[in-house]
């Protein structure tokens, strides 16, 4: 049986589109950091990647926050954007068990 996650869709207007990416200890380095963003705006193009080391160091695995609040229609207004299905950041984070910073393009 073959099984896998579709995160195929595109986010609609109303659907987050945008993550902050938190890197465990050891994948903090700028250019680390702008190979996670490309690593996986190559895999999720239809989905906007930031990542920041610029938080307490910790061990483990990525963390993946998806960007609810976006600026309002009017000056000084927040709008917020519903969560992303589960789907969505289990396919993230799939793909993050994967990267390997300072590989080849093809390798990631």
């Amino acid at each position: 049986m073959h099984s896998g996650i579709d995160i195929s869709v595109t986010p609609a207007g109303d659907e987050v589109d945008s993550f902050i990416i938190l890197p465990p200890s050891g994948h903090r380095s700028e250019a680390a950091l702008r190979e996670v963003e490309a690593f996986l705006k190559r895999c999720f193009p239809e989905y906007n990647f930031f990542a920041n080391g610029d938080t307490e160091s910790f061990e483990g695995d990525f963390q993946i926050l998806p960007i609810c609040g976006v600026d309002g229609e009017e000056l000084g207004t927040l709008r917020v954007l519903d969560h992303p299905d589960q789907s969505v950041i289990m396919g993230i984070a799939a793909a993050l068990k994967g990267f390997r910073p300072g590989q080849p393009p093809a390798l990631n």
